[in-house]
């Protein structure tokens, strides 16, 4: 069709109030158009189903609505979900350009088909062919240039030293010559003709000592030198050793670049994105904090986000082998497979703010480039080395060397600094330990939390709920005077009955098994890191709470002195209950050690990083706790309120601290901790904590 006649067709479509279909130019009424997209910057209108999916199936805009009835759509979106993430993840594994090269081929395929009919057919034949992805080496065989070219030059060095053998004659000092030149401009050529890697020395630095070194040899050898064979064999040295670092640190980066690829191949997932009352599938790039996704059994969650409603077993982070369930109100983070289950929940966050992309993906937060550890080596090798050699020929000057032995000096030096181990070991380790955390569900929140981390020398931990389980029994209910236990239980019962600490919880659960009705309490008042007072239903002032309470509100506990503190050695928090001023009775609540609890304190004190208890037990309690678990240092009857401040005293006695705790509970002790370590809150999207773990294993913290 002409220009003028699409002017005259599209001229004909205003007049009437229609646009023709993108597709198939049908006229189409806009306001009633079966399918509309936004395409390329502009908006496009279809008028079925069909023209829209043959029209660029390949395009990344407005997605479509798939309605939840849909028998074709669901069995349609279950395979997709079941063989994308395999096919992405393999791929990933093997080569990125293979990825693209065979799903360029899946899309084309796909926008060639000839219905849509036949778009949601299950072709057998098809699903039984391997698939090619698992073929990649195959279809993709690059010829390693840059290392054939590393590998010319390190022959070539090694030639040049091994031609010393043949004498200082003319010919062999010029043989020796051209084989360290050739050596030379194979280096260069591999360092300037391919794109490198931001932790990989710079190749200005990289060259300037090999190339030097031969200009060097070359002087030496016009002016006839006798230390002409010293020069090209110092020459030959910095040349082969420039490109055997690269060689061998290039091959210890190959495994994390590689494990960097894969994350991020397998976090771009396909996810039902809630739009209306329907759903649509999108890619994870295509998703936004805020939005709610979809996400059935089988399939792997593309970004961290908040469940709002369901429930499901799955495997809490990418590598996890061990499932683990979750429900309404917990996060989940981008990598986590659902084993069984569906899940509804709203995205928090996505792209390069997903916990596990932040310090490995991300150019502007990845580990291994703004680490302090990591910067210092380049900054080294590019920045200062320049200055170390000029102040040792500088020395050799000032001791009346020769020019060719200051030259070989200055050279010397340079490319002791200057080389790709001085400026990349640091990048490499810190990738490594980055990479080794995120297998284990650690995710840090910045470079510099990671940096911080390594540098603890105090471990504190709020007890109950890391160390401890957190889920207490009550063990013992005593009364004293003529007072009965039941009568003690109710009372308890009823003054934390609006409480939703784990105590409280034990003591309604106590209750219940006991079918003990708990007291009609009026006007209770909490007591934080205390207990609560109140007015029982007989009228008279009720107290139940720790010792310090009692002791505020001026009721003796001397009577019972001898019996609290036999139950606080075995290890037991003790609630005291006083009615009208006089002790009658108290509850002994027994909390059980976390597994892993024992383990996590000694991995500390293999490390030399103290541990330290912080509780709001008595101290007979914490200490029946340290003797358990070797902990010396004790911090015992601090209230939640007050632990931010019993951080700082740490950190004011020179201690680098490390605080695990749990969020909401232990915020104020966390907020004040130099490395704030957060159980169980990886993917919470307003959680500011240094180091957020996607499991509650107290032995993850510790590490």
């Amino acid at each position: 069709m002409e220009l003028g006649q699409e002017t005259d067709e599209a001229s004909f479509h205003r007049a009437e109030g229609t646009l023709p279909c993108s597709s198939c130019g049908t006229p189409v009424d806009p306001l009633r158009a079966a399918r509309v997209a936004f395409l390329r910057e502009r908006f496009r209108y279809f008028c079925s189903p069909a023209c829209r999916e043959r029209f660029d199936a390949s395009a990344t805009g407005t997605p479509l609505p798939i309605p939840r009835d849909s028998e074709a759509g669901r069995s349609h979106r279950s395979r997709s979900a079941a063989s994308e993430p395999a096919r992405d993840s393999e791929s990933a594994l093997h080569n990125a350009r293979a990825l693209a090269s065979i799903a360029r081929d899946d899309l084309l395929e796909a926008a060639t088909r000839p219905s849509e009919a036949h778009d949601f057919e299950y072709d057998a034949e098809r699903e039984s062919r391997p698939s090619r992805i698992s073929h990649v080496d195959e279809v993709i065989a690059p010829m390693d240039v840059g290392g054939m070219l590393l590998l010319l030059t390190v022959l070539g060095a090694l030639l040049s030293i091994a031609l010393a053998l043949a004498g200082d004659s003319a010919m062999a000092l010029a043989a020796r010559l051209i084989v360290v030149g050739v050596a030379t401009v194979s280096l260069s050529a591999e360092s300037l003709m391919g794109s490198r890697d931001q932790t990989e020395l710079h190749p200005i630095a990289l060259l300037a000592p090999a190339i030097a070194a031969s200009v060097v040899a070359v002087s030496a050898r016009l002016d006839d030198s006798p230390h002409t064979s010293s020069a090209i064999t110092l020459a030959a040295l910095i040349t082969a050793g420039a490109a055997a670092g690269s060689v061998v640190l290039r091959r210890k980066r190959q495994p994390l670049d590689l494990e960097r690829q894969t994350i991020s191949a397998t976090l771009e997932q396909k996810c039902n994105r809630v739009v209306g009352e329907e759903l649509a599938l999108v890619r994870a790039s295509d998703l936004r904090p805020g939005e709610e996704i979809v996400v059935e059994t089988g399939e792997t969650v593309p970004v961290d986000a908040t469940i709002t409603a369901g429930s499901a077993e799955l495997l809490p982070w990418l590598g996890a082998s061990v499932p683990s369930q979750r429900r309404e109100g917990d996060s989940i983070v981008a990598g986590a497979h659902v084993v069984s289950g569906r899940l509804r929940a709203v995205v928090g966050w996505a792209g390069f703010d997903r916990a596990f992309m932040r310090l490995t993906n991300d150019p502007r937060r990845r580990a291994d480039l703004h680490t302090p550890l990591a910067r210092s080596g380049r900054i080294l090798a590019v920045r200062i080395a320049p200055f170390i050699a000029g102040f040792a020929a500088l020395a050799a000057f000032a001791g009346n060397s020769e020019p060719l032995a200051i030259a070989m000096l200055a050279v010397s030096v340079l490319a002791a600094f200057a080389h790709p181990g001085i400026a990349e070991i640091g990048s490499l380790y810190v990738a490594h330990g980055v990479l080794e955390a995120l297998r284990r569900g650690i995710v840090f929140r910045s470079a510099d939390a990671f940096e911080r981390s390594g540098r603890v020398s105090a471990t504190a931990f709020c007890a109950r709920g890391t160390l401890l389980l957190g889920e207490p029994e009550v063990a013992n209910i005593e009364a004293f005077g003529t007072s009965d236990p039941e009568q003690v239980l109710a009372f308890v019962c009823g003054a934390e009955g609006g409480e939703s600490h784990p105590l409280a919880t034990a003591v309604l659960r106590a209750a219940r098994a006991r079918g003990v009705r708990p007291d009609g309490v009026r006007s209770p008042t909490t007591q934080a890191g205390l207990g609560v007072t109140a007015i029982a239903s007989s009228g008279q002032p009720l107290v139940v709470g720790s010792r310090a309470l009692m002791l505020r509100e001026r009721i003796s506990v001397a009577a019972a002195e001898s019996r609290i503190s036999d139950l606080e050695t075995m290890g037991r928090s003790v609630l005291l209950v006083a009615l009208d001023g006089r002790l009658i009775g108290l509850l002994g609540l027994q909390d059980g050690l976390r597994p892993g609890a024992r383990a996590a304190v000694q991995h500390l004190l293999d490390v030399a990083v103290e541990p330290v208890l912080i509780s709001g037990d008595a101290r007979e309690t914490c200490e029946a706790i340290g003797r358990a678990l070797d902990i010396d240092h004790l911090r015992p009857e601090i209230a939640p309120a007050e632990r931010g401040d019993e951080v700082r005293r740490l950190h004011d006695g020179g201690a680098v601290v490390a605080v695990v705790g749990r969020s909401p509970a232990d915020d104020g002790a966390l907020a004040a901790a130099d490395v704030s370590i957060a159980l169980a809150a990886a993917g919470v999207s307003a959680a500011e904590w240094s180091v957020q773990l996607c499991s509650d294993d107290v032995r993850d913290a510790a590490y």
